[in-house]
């Protein structure tokens, strides 16, 4: 869903940078610190509201100021002076006082946030190949660009050329020369709209910033959902928009498939006011920007928020309205809570990777679980209102909704349990929780809750045995009680986490999961990948024999194959019922390792049989915390 982006807190930021005495003219903004229950409680309705919207843009907006400061002050003089940060910073300050609008519009525009956690790593010396530290630092003077241009009938502001380019944020591109020059150049413009760039290799005129058939300057285009609703940027130009890594950039779209942008977010918008209007006007407040990652629709989609760039949804094009509208909900939920946390301490920072998020197969950090809450508890509502609409009306919409809204709760659970929630995260997650507890009295197809309640237990019993190896000296303990004919002990080893570079390929994602909430075999079959156990398919034709058989015959040459054992928990709870299969709920991964242990010399029913015997004691849903 979303790059882990370099984080600063306001608060602490701001005291321990001072302004550079030569810059001023911008005013501090109110601090958000003081009103941390206000703001929590606003966001922890679920969606919260405009004015809180507006608070914590108030503290972003006083954040970059900061971030600006500590740059200016942290590269070497001469890479300022060649970079033109000071005179950047001034324009920007001698612009604030009669534009303040537009420049907490520039400072808050998304791309600024990934471009100084670039910046800041590169002059705190972090080793980065090209291109060189001055030209990184170029858009601070793209942004007093744009700035001018916008709040000025005409002037000339000296820019620098970047890899070819220069990027006037909200205005355009415009490639100047090729990918290895950087340099400086002259900017004009005048009243009639009219760009002038000159370099040392050339010039060029442009004849309207909305320009669109100069070969060298593409404008930016925008969508909007109606006439009386504010642009939002579809930013498919800026060198700073953050991807995913290792994707490289996709193409610029062209003129069709940007009308067809405009088409889906205006119909995405309308599902939103007409269904879930709570989230439309917050979602307003702080969405200013989409990023293509794709040019083409994609039936699997790919979003993803960055954390230093709120405000931006990264999404590959929609199949359709109703996705573009769920893709908005998952990812300004995202943004907002990326804005509280970086402006109220909701947790103690804890980097281990330690907590079973549903919608992972990975472990999480506290950080991650949060967000994934925060952004699932949209879902949630999402499907719990359109799962009875026309377009999407199915079963799957209401085995999405259930299962959303049982892992959100056991996710909620998780951290509330972890000790490291502050007062307002325990206050948001209480909020949350209590949002949510109608929920549970929806009504609701049995079989839609039958494949929801089967997934989550195939994803649980996956996660475990994928993440989880149990102490050895306690599986070296049952393996000799077995071997002796004696009982299993009644406290089973506890488990530590799993190196995740040391889990094969083969283990790594669960496909039975999507395929038993379609419920549809049709729509299950077209989910299905040749690698996946061969268990899989007789399962979901419901011929559990055969499907029991296969995931124990694939267990039987690969003990710890976390798919084989998910699926073998569920087609062996309905067969032998969960007296004898219970356990692979709670502690999957202690019975993968004992019967690594003791295969192929066993039956995988008669070793769960054994186990089963005595009450197995719970144990913690996670590993403790580092001291």
């Amino acid at each position: 869903m979303q790059p882990a982006g370099r984080r600063t807190n306001a608060r602490l930021a701001r005291t321990a940078v001072a302004r550079p005495p030569e810059i001023t003219g911008v005013e501090t903004m109110p601090d958000t610190g003081s009103g941390t229950a206000d703001i929590t409680t606003d966001l922890g309705s679920g969606h919260g509201s405009v004015a809180g919207i507006a608070q914590l843009t108030e503290g972003l907006v006083e954040m970059r100021m900061i971030l600006l400061r500590t740059l200016i002050s942290t590269v070497a003089a001469d890479v300022a002076e060649v970079a033109g940060l000071h005179e950047a910073y001034r324009t920007l300050s001698d612009l604030q006082p009669d534009h303040p609008d537009q420049i907490s519009s520039l400072l808050c525009y998304p791309h600024t946030g990934p471009w100084l956690s670039r910046v800041l790593r590169r002059a705190a010396g972090q080793p980065d190949d090209a291109p060189p530290l001055w030209a990184d630092c170029a858009y601070l003077g793209w942004l007093a660009a744009a700035a001018s241009i916008t709040c000025r009938t005409a002037g000339t502001v000296r820019v620098l050329i970047r890899n070819g380019a220069v990027m006037l944020p909200t205005l355009g591109l415009a490639r100047l020369d090729s990918a290895e020059y950087s340099g400086s150049c002259e900017l004009s413009w005048t009243a009639s709209g009219a760009l002038y760039f000159t370099w040392s290799n050339g010039s060029i005129r442009v004849d309207s910033r909305t320009d669109q058939s100069h070969p060298a300057w593409l404008p930016l285009r925008w969508v909007r959902a109606a006439d009386d609703e504010p642009r939002i940027w579809l930013d498919d130009l800026d060198p700073f928009r953050t991807l995913m890594p290792g994707q490289p950039a996709p193409p610029r779209l062209n003129d069709t498939q940007a009308q067809q942008w405009q088409r889906d977010f205006a119909d995405a918008w309308q599902v939103l006011r007409s269904n879930l209007g709570q989230y439309v006007a917050p979602m307003r407040a702080c969405l200013t920007t989409l990023t293509p990652l794709s040019a083409k629709p994609l039936v699997a989609s790919a979003s993803h928020t960055a954390f230093d760039g709120v405000g931006c949804v990264y999404t590959t094009a929609p199949v359709d309205p109703c996705q573009l509208a769920l893709t908005l909900i998952h990812e300004i939920q995202h943004t907002k809570f990326a804005l509280l946390t970086d402006q109220v301490e909701m947790f103690t920072p804890d980097p281990a990777c330690r907590f079973y998020a549903p919608w992972r197969d990975d472990p999480r950090p506290i950080h991650g679980l949060l967000h994934g809450i925060y952004a699932f508890f949209g879902v949630t509502d999402f499907w719990r209102v359109h799962r009875h609409s026309e377009c999407h009306g199915s079963l799957q919409a209401h085995a999405d909704f259930e299962l959303w809204r049982v892992q959100v709760a056991g996710a909620i659970a998780q951290a509330q349990e972890s000790g490291l929630l502050s007062a307002d995260g325990q206050r948001l997650l209480g909020s949350l929780t209590a949002a949510m507890t109608p929920w549970s009295g929806e009504d609701l197809p049995d079989v839609a809750r039958h494949a929801a309640t089967d997934a989550a237990i195939a994803h649980r019993t996956f996660w475990q045995v994928r993440n989880l190896e149990p102490d050895r000296v306690g599986i070296a303990e049952l393996v000799a009680r077995w071997d002796a004919g004696r009982p299993a002990t009644d406290e089973l080893p506890p488990a530590s986490l799993i190196d995740q570079h040391q889990i094969p390929d083969h283990h790594r994602r669960l496909r039975l999961a999507a395929q038993l909430k379609t419920i549809n075999p049709v729509a299950a079959e077209k989910l299905s990948d040749p690698h996946q156990p061969e268990g899989d398919r007789p399962y979901l034709a419901g011929y559990l024999t055969e499907a029991v058989a296969l995931y124990s015959r694939e267990l039987s040459s690969d003990p710890l194959r976390p798919q084989a054992w998910a699926g073998l928990s569920l087609a062996g709870q309905k067969m032998f019922g969960g007296t004898v299969f219970g356990i692979l709920n709670e502690r999957a991964e202690v019975v993968a390792r004992l019967y690594e242990a003791l295969c192929p010399d066993i039956e995988i029913v008669d070793l769960l049989r054994w186990m089963s015997r005595p009450a197995p004691q719970p144990r913690l849903s996670m590993p403790p915390a580092a001291s």
